[in-house]
């Protein structure tokens, strides 16, 4: 199981992603391609949002869960 440590960096590198998306869409001009990567990454970003949210008050709830040891998965 995912922490929210952890799916809080992967929040802030898809975030970072996301940007550069938008940086190279405006730059470039919008192609197709722009279009599809920033939506795409963005969209990601919310769905990793949702799951930082839901993991905090859920670890608000059941602070004992919170404590649990996670083992690196080696995503990073």
């Amino acid at each position: 199981m995912i922490n929210r440590s952890r799916l809080t960096v992967l929040l802030v590198r898809t975030s970072l992603f996301f940007v550069a998306a938008l940086v190279l869409g405006v730059v470039y001009g919008w192609p197709w391609f722009a279009v599809v990567a920033a939506a795409l990454t963005g969209g990601a970003a919310l769905v990793q949002l949702g799951g930082v949210l839901w993991l905090r008050r859920a670890e608000q709830r059941h602070p004992e869960s919170a404590k649990e040891q996670v083992t690196p998965g080696g995503f990073l």
